[in-house]
């Protein structure tokens, strides 16, 4: 029957082809006699990357056609259930469906949710020291964690990350045709950055009906809970837990402690203590629901005297499963500004400047340590008391760390500031994404 049923998934796909997509940014790791994981949130996109990467080899004649893919997924009836030892049965029956294709014909595996198969790493180690084959995995973060795959396979795999759409992408998403120079193209842009920063980066919300995506969103959070968290950790408190973490997704661009944590859930009732709660967001952090980002220091006691801030993996995620909103969107741009530097830097930190402790949104090093790029984030810098408080952190930082790139990312304003020496450009949120790609 295991048979049957992987002859059946290989010849469908084989007549289907690879559905439409909608290209994806950033590449995926492919090296010889290595296993490629594929990481990142529910929900990002990972599946349709990987057949993006596919379509790629086979378009610059790394792969001859379709035939040399052999894609399984193991969210199946009949292929959910396999033993360990049975998984040798995926290149017997795709070899046996074309009898010409042997040892050194180039060939791509990909397994998703392979990782339902206890023992399943000792197979695709196997299957990838053949340097004609390639093998990419991928499956929920529960499973394909970064930690948990550089045990599982032993220093044996290349991991790439996939996160929620940038801006860029979105743009694609809804089809942009429009000149980005020209005046209709940059309303048009305009426009739909108040649809990204209202409605995030998931990949399946551009084309959702408006009225579904509050849904959907939720839906999101409750399956990443369940599935990615509660399941996998087996939580014997999820409701308390699951308090906790509505309550985070309403900080998010604000310092977090654990003492505040702990104390937020002492004071709704909850029996617990600082390591269940050091717990929770640990487990947060390993679903990518939570990133917390640690202060700018040489010093690992320093970073754990100071407070982390708390960033989510889609801020429209958190803003329609928060226990409040303020209706503002100034956090959630600072979110997606946040996710936007992650994507394309190194390290990432925020900083409180020396002599007055104030507080700089984020801190950017490049690959050998030097901090490179001061980053404010503001809605607006209207008000001249908001102009100060922007400015004077960013300009201690920059004279301290000798940074050539000084930015306040606002909603709409664009100028160039002089002073003390520095100069800030102060640039439009769509923009600088859209540079940045």
């Amino acid at each position: 029957m295991i048979e049957q049923e992987l002859q059946r998934k290989i010849q469908d796909f084989r007549e289907l082809g690879i559905p439409e997509y909608v290209p994806r940014e950033g590449g995926i790791h492919l090296l010889d006699r290595m296993v490629s994981t594929v990481i990142g949130a529910r929900r990002s996109g990972k599946s349709f990357r990987v057949l993006q990467v596919a379509d790629e080899m086979i378009r610059q004649g790394t792969l001859p056609s379709l035939d040399h893919v052999c894609p399984v997924d193991f969210d199946n009836p009949i292929l959910a259930h396999m033993a360990a030892a049975d998984l040798m049965l995926i290149q017997k029956t795709f070899l046996k469906l074309t009898p010409a294709f042997g040892l050194k014909t180039p060939l791509l595996f990909v397994f998703d949710e392979i990782h339902r198969i206890s023992g399943w790493e000792e197979y695709v180690i196997d299957l990838s020291r053949n340097v004609q084959w390639k093998v990419i995995v991928t499956g929920s973060s529960s499973k394909l964690l970064k930690d948990d795959i550089a045990t599982a396979l032993r220093g044996k795999s290349v991991s790439s990350a996939v996160y929620p759409l940038s801006f860029a992408e979105y743009l694609r998403f809804r089809d942009f045709r429009e000149k980005p120079t020209s005046t209709k193209g940059q309303a048009v842009i305009r426009s739909l950055f108040d649809d990204y920063l209202k409605w995030g980066g998931y990949p399946a919300l551009p084309t959702a009906p408006e009225f579904s995506r509050e849904a959907l969103l939720r839906e999101y959070f409750d399956t990443m809970i369940l599935k990615d968290i509660v399941q996998r950790f087996n939580v014997s408190k999820p409701r308390q837990c699951t308090h906790l973490y509505n309550n985070l997704l309403s900080n998010i661009g604000r310092p977090y402690t654990l003492k505040s944590a702990y104390e937020f859930l002492k004071q709704s009732g909850y029996a617990t203590s600082r390591d269940a709660v050091r717990d929770y967001v640990a487990w947060a952090e390993d679903a990518w629901l939570f990133f917390t980002l640690p202060i700018h220091s040489q010093s690992s006691k320093e970073q754990e005297r100071n407070y982390r801030k708390l960033y989510c993996i889609d801020w429209s995620l958190a803003i329609h499963n928060s226990l409040v909103w303020d209706g503002s969107y100034s956090r959630a741009l600072e979110n997606m500004v946040y996710l936007r530097l992650r994507r394309k830097y190194p390290r990432v930190r925020y900083y409180l400047t020396r002599s007055k402790r104030q507080e700089l949104d984020f801190l950017v090093s490049d690959d050998h340590g030097k901090s490179v790029m001061a980053v404010q984030v503001c809605m607006s810098m209207a008000h001249q008391a908001t102009l100060k408080r922007e400015c004077e952190p960013l300009i201690a930082t920059a004279k301290y760390f000798g940074t050539k790139d000084n930015l306040i990312i606002t909603l709409d304003e664009e100028q160039r500031i002089e002073q003390d020496g520095i100069t800030i450009h102060v640039v439009p949120a769509w923009k600088w994404s859209l540079e940045q790609a």
